[in-house]
């Protein structure tokens, strides 16, 4: 997976030659930008501020585009078939690393910040005999990808508990069939977020470890980021974009009822499930501390040779 990524994101430059439209304001003056993202929870306070208004104050039209997926997100943003995207913060720090032109703007997802009722866990089989990431020395996890956040997460909930990290062998089985993979005991646990931790917990899972929170206290998981040059070529545009994103994450914190209502019209979660699943933080700031120790888990696990400059990075 690691050379997968690399190879994505290596392709990048390439991409990034072809021509693309600059973002124009339409007759009523709203300037159009297109967004990439999973349909994931993270993107409902997004469609909540398009029905309110929110970016049309701050003179922006989105459309979003949900087929990119975050992997081919990178090349999509540098080659601006999109303005903006949502990454893994770990796949844009090994971007960054790569000499590529990315920028993080403002948070996509991110820990509640709450041990125990955050919308990410390590989670094992409720007869296995586990109650504490230590005992998953040795033994099998499972995260989505390899290369992304999830494996850090998994391997900090083991670290914090006393365990050896580097014992624990990762398997990759996608969000979706954890559930099964757990219960059926194909793996003796799994890092997985909502609505699939949920799923887990139904079929018996029980959550033995909180990596999110393990990692830093306000963890930024994904990112909504663009390109260096967007940034320096639309520096406006840039800037609304953040401040219309902030307005709906202040919107979506007191208004969570409205979040859970909205998840089910652009995913595959029902409205019983979006009900009570966790859902994820709203920060309004890219965390800097949990960059660099996400940067630090990259270099360990040999997915970049050097930290990236974070200042780069990050739009402040």
């Amino acid at each position: 997976m690691a050379g997968v990524l690399a190879a994505v994101l290596l392709t990048a430059p390439l991409a990034a030659c072809g021509e693309a439209d600059d973002p124009a304001a339409a007759d009523d003056g709203l300037t159009t930008v297109t967004l990439a993202s999973a349909p994931l929870g993270h993107l409902a306070p997004i469609y909540l501020a398009q029905d309110n208004g929110v970016f049309a104050r701050h003179g922006l039209r989105v459309e979003v585009d949900t087929e990119t997926s975050d992997l081919t997100s990178v090349p999509s943003v540098l080659a601006r078939k999109v303005d903006f995207a949502t990454g893994d913060l770990t796949t844009l720090i090994v971007a960054r690393a790569q000499g590529l032109d990315v920028k993080a703007v403002v948070p996509a997802s991110a820990s509640t910040g709450k041990a125990g009722e955050d919308y990410g866990a390590l989670v094992v089989a409720g007869d296995s005999g586990i109650t504490s990431p230590k005992q998953l020395e040795g033994k099998t996890v499972a995260v989505n990808i390899l290369t992304n956040i999830a494996s850090a997460a998994a391997r900090e909930s083991i670290r914090v508990a006393g365990g050896d990290s580097e014992s624990v062998k990762l398997v990759e089985i996608p969000f979706p069939q954890v559930p099964a993979a757990v219960s059926e005991g194909r793996v003796d646990g799994a890092w997985v977020v909502e609505p699939f931790l949920s799923a887990a917990k139904a079929q018996g899972a029980v959550p033995i470890g909180w990596g999110f929170t393990d990692l830093a206290p306000d963890l930024t998981v994904s990112a909504w980021y663009t390109s260096g040059a967007f940034q320096q070529q639309k520096p406006e545009v840039v800037t609304a974009f953040r401040d219309a994103i902030r307005e709906a994450y202040a919107y979506a914190r007191e208004h969570e009822d409205e979040i859970r209502a909205k998840i089910p019209t652009f995913t595959q979660i029902s409205p019983e499930v979006a009900a009570r699943i966790t859902i994820t933080g709203w920060r309004d700031e890219v965390s800097r501390e949990a960059a660099e120790k996400l940067a630090g888990y990259a270099q360990r696990d040999g997915l970049i040779s050097s930290p990236p400059n974070l200042d780069e990075l990050i739009l402040r």
